[in-house]
């Protein structure tokens, strides 16, 4: 990876209203930061985008690829739920893994303003299952809610935890100008700002949810010859990849013969994310880590709800049922503490536009492992010191589709 670049995201007006702008803006960046990118080397597209629901267009992508004069270059889009943006990841770097291709950038996009919040809500339910889900009221925080609650009461995290790692994610997207969170409520909150915010399906509370979002990243994978001849002192290499799927409804994961098969009788029951545990053991395997808490420098994970983080940190192996909360409690996962997550702000800072919401975190891990944190937020007080081994986590559905990366400083 050479590159990454992000609009402003927000609910409302950013600036960039139809997503050719937003497409131009991004690569407008990434030229700055790399000059001697140029679409014309281009042999590949891919394009993350979820719902068409949102922009009332279908093949969107083929406006944005027209747009950027791309005619001839090959394109597909990838559409994944909440892990669209992992799963056009991996789609890239299958490519140039294979050697059929060379420069392949990837753009994502979601325009969930178009919408109200209702019918949004409404739109990214049809990743439910609309005949058993769906129709009884089922939406997304009700199903974490549920699966939250269950957990927290086996590991004993309290809800005050979780309201940490809101305060943790919001508060770091203070010192990040490109964050929903920066651009509109713009201020730190504290613990008891969570806890009494609006409650939205117990436990999980208003400031305990993400951002529904208007916004695009763009990132550029290439080779290692193309990375070293244009960018030689600013790429990083992607050292493992894993991709995972579990069952569409939470409540079909209690006694599923491929997962008793692999982990045991009882696992993942409704409550743990054992697609993303899977997925990480093969992105551990291949980027050759045994001991993630101690060999991970930093993170991005999809935090849609406060609660998913704490429960991502147990299926990433940071944590185990012993010490997740003390984990939580002693500030690991905040600027300064062991392992830092979602120093740029995640989901519950930055937004979740759904199909630039894995490239964001991507975006925001390569700026940490190549020092230019400084450079892309208010300050260099979000830079973590000496990075070199990021974890970029991206999730759909209740945990039903799950990418994990491992990104490493040559």
């Amino acid at each position: 990876m050479i590159a990454g670049a992000t609009t402003p995201f927000d609910y409302g007006p950013t600036g960039f209203e139809s997503i050719e702008e937003q497409a131009v803006m991004c690569l407008k960046e990434i030229q700055q930061d790399v000059p001697d990118f140029s679409l014309r080397d281009v042999d590949l597209m891919v394009y993350s985008h979820f719902s068409v629901h949102f922009g009332h267009q279908l093949c969107p992508e083929w406006i944005v690829h027209d747009h950027l004069g791309l005619v001839g270059v090959p394109q597909f889009r990838v559409e994944n739920g909440g892990n669209t943006g992992g799963s056009a990841l991996y789609a890239a770097w299958l490519a140039v893994k294979s050697g059929h291709h060379h420069i392949v950038p990837i753009m994502g996009w979601e325009t969930m303003d178009s919408v109200s919040q209702s019918q949004g809500s409404e739109f990214i339910a049809l990743a439910s299952d609309i005949r058993y889900e769906l129709m009884v009221g089922g939406i997304y925080p009700i199903f974490y809610a549920a699966l939250a609650l269950k957990w927290m009461k086996e590991n004993n995290v309290t809800e005050e935890d979780c309201a940490r790692i809101a305060v943790k994610n919001r508060n770091n997207a203070m010192e990040n100008a490109k964050t929903q969170w920066y651009r509109n409520e713009h201020k730190y909150l504290t613990i008891d700002d969570v806890m009494n915010s609006r409650m939205i399906a117990y436990p999980i509370k208003k400031y305990d949810c993400c951002l529904m979002t208007r916004g695009m990243a763009a990132v550029i994978i290439c080779d290692e010859e193309h990375a070293k001849n244009i960018a030689p002192d600013n790429y990083v290499v992607i050292d493992g990849i894993g991709l995972s799927s579990c069952t569409i409804r939470a409540g079909d994961r209690i006694n599923i013969p491929g997962w008793t098969e692999r982990y045991g009788e009882g696992y993942p029951d409704i409550t743990e994310f054992a697609a993303c545990r899977n997925a990480a053991e093969y992105a551990y395997k291949h980027a050759h880590i045994d001991n993630p808490r101690k060999q991970i420098h930093v993170a991005e994970i999809h935090d849609a709800f406060s609660t998913s983080e704490a429960q991502i940190y147990k299926a990433l192996g940071f944590a185990t049922r012993d010490n997740v909360a003390q984990f939580i409690r002693d500030g690991c996962a905040e600027i300064g503490g062991e392992l830092p997550v979602n120093p740029g702000g995640g989901l519950l800072g930055y937004g979740h536009p759904v199909g630039a919401t894995g490239l964001m975190s991507l975006t925001e891990c390569f700026y940490q492992l190549t020092g230019m944190i400084g450079k892309k937020h208010l300050s260099k007080r979000g830079q973590i010191p000496n990075a070199e081994v990021g974890l970029i986590n991206s999730h759909a559905g209740t945990g039903t589709s799950i990418s994990n990366f491992i990104l490493r400083r040559p």
